[in-house]
C-alpha cells in the first residue's frame, strides 16, 4: 500500500490523491484497509515523509563524510555538488518517486517535514547549508537566507521535473538534463544563484 501511495502522490500530488485511489492501485477491496494499517491518510503521509527524508539524509550524510575524509580546503561548489548528486536517485530506484514525493510533501506539509527532521535527527541537509553559509559570511544574512531557500526550491523543482520525465520514459526536454547524469551545468547554475553579486540589499523590497 505504501508503494501505491508513493506512486500516486508522486504522480498526482498529495491533495490530488484520495484514499480510494490508493486502495484501488494497491488492489485492496476493503475500504477500511488504509485505516487498519496507517489509521489515516495523514498518518500514511507522515510515514512516507520519514521514509523519504531518512533516505535523503543517509545520502547527504554519506557524501558529506566522504568529502570530510578527503580533507583539504572546501568551497561552495563542493557542498552544492553533494546536494545535486544526492538528489538523483536513479541509482537506487527502478521506478523513481523520491524527488517528486519530496517536492509534494515539502510544498503541502512543510511544517510536518521540519517536525520530522527534528524528531528523527535528520540534520545532514541543514549541516550542508550551514557550511555553505559559513563560506558566505560576507553576505548580508537576509540575502543569504533567501538565497539558500531559493537554492532548495530550485533543486527540488528541477529534480521533480527530471524524475517525472524519466518515470514516463519521455525525453526530459523540460529541464534538459542529460541521461548520463552529468549535472555540471546544474551545479554551475546553483552556485551562481548563491554567489551572484548583491545589487539590491533589501530582499523584502
Amino acid at each position: 500500500m505504501k508503494a501505491a501511495a508513493r506512486s500516486l502522490f508522486a504522480e498526482r500530488g498529495i491533495e490530488g490523491t484520495t484514499v480510494r485511489d490508493i486502495l484501488t492501485v494497491a488492489g485492496e477491496k476493503n475500504g477500511a484497509s488504509l485505516n487498519y494499517y496507517f489509521r489515516s491518510k495523514d498518518e500514511l503521509i507522515r510515514e512516507l515523509t520519514v521514509d523519504v527524508f531518512r533516505l535523503m539524509d543517509d545520502r547527504w550524510s554519506a557524501r558529506l563524510a566522504e568529502l570530510d575524509q578527503r580533507g583539504g580546503v572546501r568551497d561552495i561548489r563542493d557542498y552544492v555538488r553533494i546536494l545535486v548528486i544526492s538528489s538523483d536517485t536513479s541509482d537506487i530506484e527502478e521506478e523513481p518517486t523520491t524527488a517528486r514525493l519530496s517536492e509534494a510533501i515539502t510544498h503541502h506539509r512543510y511544517h510536518l517535514v521540519r517536525e520530522i527532521l527534528k524528531e528523527h535527527k535528520l540534520n545532514a541537509y541543514d549541516q550542508i547549508l550551514g557550511r555553505i553559509a559559513d563560506l558566505m559570511n560576507d553576505m548580508p544574512r537576509p540575502i543569504l537566507r533567501q538565497r539558500l531557500l531559493l537554492l532548495t526550491r530550485y533543486l527540488s523543482s528541477v529534480f521533480a521535473l527530471y524524475e517525472a520525465s524519466r518515470a514516463s520514459n519521455a525525453q526530459p526536454r523540460s529541464v534538459q538534463l542529460p541521461a548520463s547524469a552529468d549535472f555540471g551545468n546544474l551545479i554551475d547554475t546553483a552556485v551562481g544563484m548563491l554567489t551572484a553579486p548583491v545589487v539590491d540589499g533589501n530582499p523584502e523590497g
